[in-house]
């Protein structure tokens, strides 16, 4: 990570110069700002810093000044200095004591930023060429993990690959591994993972450590025969270093060149929810993934009519009862769609809370037990029940959301199911829920309310009828017509003949 100092004393420079370096690369650390050269050397000569941009002209120490004092503290930190004054000598002067650039304010973006990222990468060449091993692959391994998730262009990766010295295989057969430690079991070492994280990056060039410290490798050999002695020898060493039961395997499909690892990195993603069907130590390839033979059978109304009525005994069973039956078919079962009914278990509980549901829905997707998905969900069962047994007779939060967005929008299209995905809520439950409450089916009371609105429209105005059903959340008349007359007993008009009469 770059880290970075401003120095200049016009603050709309500052705050400027902060808003665009912050918005260009989110890696770059801003460790202060300073209004001259006196405060900077003052208070950030003695912290790391990578890159100076300071201003010629500014009270008690200039620019020029604070970087001759600036390189007896740091002899290795860089550059920019920036200035209005267009003057030969500050730059012959500049370019002496060693800058980087010298921008004229006011200022090139694009200038500004081209050196900046020009000075990056001397400063990743420096931990290189300087043998900081530990500062080398954190750069290198962040770069990598950034274009793995598609967020470096390819010339980008390609310049970032000559700065590291790594091959760009272009024919070669390529496959990508992820290896995920079984991080707080027994035996499980950190010495070991270490010692493993040191071998493998000796024998592979193309090896990081992403964000949770889990080991991946990019193969390249000349034929899959090479790919697969590769496979065999890292699980060998793993066996022999930590011990193989220790980790999961993930094995991409074999492709050609390095081009080819973020589509790799998309497959190993997939794999993910495979491990719940797999014991550590064994290999999860995306190659010879069996067709799943088993998948939950799932009773949306059964469990939400549970919930509704407050049965957390009969809940409770219902898990068990699932979990049983999974633990049964375990190894030919399709973990996604276990996930996707736990998931969908998840919504009805949630009660339009979005933080609630996308926490449990992270905690389902990376759990690597069935285990760990039962505790997550006995977490989200036992609060659920206990803050209804709290509520009192009055209508649930998520149901007065509900009939108050009707009051409002009730002219648009709208159905349980558009109102489930609107306010985060399984459809299925939420209409056990709206008619337990309200008494009425949501269909019900939405074609009561909008006739309601009609009949208010045909007592006080001319309107056509056509404009009225409009404006009462129809565009279909013979439904409108339908409705109408099943809620009030009459057609349109000859509601509004009756009451023109009394």
């Amino acid at each position: 990570m770059l880290k970075m100092l401003l120095v200049d004393d016009e603050p709309l420079i500052v705050q400027g110069l902060q808003a665009v370096i912050r918005e260009f690369d989110e890696e770059i650390e801003i460790i202060g700002t300073a209004k001259n050269g006196m405060e900077a050397l003052t208070h950030f000569a003695t912290q790391p810093c990578d890159l100076v941009i300071t201003d010629i002209k500014m009270p008690k120490m200039d620019g020029l000044q604070l970087i001759e004092a600036w390189k007896k503290e740091q002899d290795t930190t860089k550059f920019i200095v920036l200035s209005g004054f267009q003057e030969f000598e500050y730059v012959k002067r500049g370019l002496a004591i060693g800058i980087e650039n010298y921008l004229l304010k006011p200022l090139n973006e694009t200038e500004l930023l081209e050196t900046i990222t020009q000075i990056k990468e001397k400063v990743e060449a420096d931990f290189q060429a300087t043998g900081d091993d530990e500062a080398y692959y954190i750069l290198r391994d962040n770069a990598l993990w950034r274009w793995l998730n598609n967020r470096i262009g390819t010339e980008d990766w390609k310049e970032r690959m000559a700065l590291y010295k790594m091959p760009l295989a272009q024919d070669q057969m390529t496959a990508l591994i992820w290896i995920q430690p079984m991080y707080g079991r027994r035996d499980w070492t950190a010495d070991g993972w270490r010692k493993l994280q040191s071998y493998l990056r000796a024998e592979y060039p193309f090896m990081l450590l992403n964000p949770e410290e889990e080991l991946l490798i990019g193969l390249m050999a000349e034929d899959e025969t090479g790919i697969a002695t590769q496979i065999a020898k890292v699980y060998d060493e793993i066996g022999a270093i930590v011990g193989a039961e220790q980790c999961f395997f993930l094995m991409s499909e074999v492709g050609t060149g390095t081009a080819y690892f973020p589509k790799a990195f998309r497959q190993l993603e997939q794999l993910l929810q495979e491990r719940l069907g797999s014991s550590p130590g064994t290999l999860i390839s995306a190659a010879k993934i069996l067709p799943h033979s088993w998948r939950p059978n799932f009773s949306q109304h059964q469990l939400a009519r549970a919930l509704v009525l407050r049965e957390k005994e009969e809940t409770l069973a219902w898990l068990d009862a699932f979990f049983a039956e999974w633990e049964l078919h375990l190894y030919e079962s399709d973990p996604h769609q276990v996930i996707r009914v736990l998931s969908e278990v998840a919504l009805m509980m949630s009660e339009s809370d979005p933080e609630q549901l996308l926490t449990v829905i992270r905690r389902l997707d990376g759990a690597i037990t069935p285990c760990e998905l039962k505790n997550t969900m006995l977490e989200l069962i036992h609060p659920f029940f206990d803050r209804k047994q709290h509520d009192d007779n009055s209508k649930s939060p998520i149901i007065q959301k509900i009939l108050t967005y009707v009051a409002e929008n009730f002219t648009e299209g709208m159905s349980l199911k558009t109102l489930g995905a609107k306010f985060h809520i399984n459809a299925v439950y939420l209409g056990q829920l709206f008619q337990k409450e309200v008494g009425v089916h949501f269909t019900d009371y939405l074609n009561q309310f909008r006739v309601n609105h009609a009949k208010e429209i045909l007592m006080s105005t001319k309107q056509p009828v056509t404009t009225i059903a409009e404006e009462s959340g129809y565009t279909d008349m013979a439904y409108f017509y339908r409705q109408f007359k099943k809620y009030t007993g009459y057609t349109p008009n000859g509601f509004r003949k009756k009451e023109t009469v009394q």
